[in-house]
């Protein structure tokens, strides 16, 4: 599938960042909320909700990397099975399900190369058609770069062997998929 370059920009036109667009589009707000928010007057002894919001966030990223360690365990287990049962429809299901929660959290826990590693394994599931038509092999290089970002904490795009793995894991499926639409 070929991805587009979108822009995303502020209301008053200023360009705040290009990305790329797969089956899905990136919303951002372009624009601070809090600017848009009532001011709240706080009681004494009130926690201003904002900050007590950041703090509890702050508390939890302690427990991000066993969260994301959990779903790239259960992506590896549900891979094996969907992998030995030649992608049975409940067996890919499941394995659907697991790239699907990573896709989704790995921004939020800190790996966001993991979650378009995820995100192209969706694609891959999603359009190749019959189970006989899935490469085994590829789906199992995703489900192994998944669990390599994480363990070796690669985080953002600036791990550059991550950054290439995510980017060729999708020029791959891209033109596995293609092939498979020119039949």
């Amino acid at each position: 599938m070929a991805r587009a370059k979108a822009r995303e920009e502020t209301f008053d036109d200023e360009v705040v960042d290009e990305f790329e667009i797969g089956d899905g589009e990136r919303i951002a707000s372009p624009v601070d909320l809090r600017s848009k928010a009532k001011e709240i007057k706080l009681k004494r002894g009130e926690k201003d909700p904002v900050q007590a919001a950041e703090a509890a966030l702050k508390r939890m990223e302690k427990t991000f990397s066993m969260w994301i360690e959990d779903e790239t365990l259960a992506l590896a287990e549900t891979g094996r099975k969907a992998e030995a049962s030649g992608f049975a429809a409940d067996d890919r299901a499941d394995l659907y399900r697991s790239a699907h929660d990573i896709k989704g959290q790995a921004a939020t826990l800190g790996f966001p190369l993991a979650g378009r590693i995820a995100g192209s394994l969706c694609l891959l599931l999603d359009h190749a058609g019959p189970s006989d038509r899935l490469p085994p092999d590829l789906v199992r290089q995703h489900v192994q770069a998944v669990r390599a970002v994480v363990a070796e904490n690669a985080r953002d795009e600036g791990t550059p062997v991550a950054l290439r793995l995510a980017e060729r894991l999708e020029e791959v499926t891209d033109d596995y998929l293609r092939s498979l639409r020119a039949l």
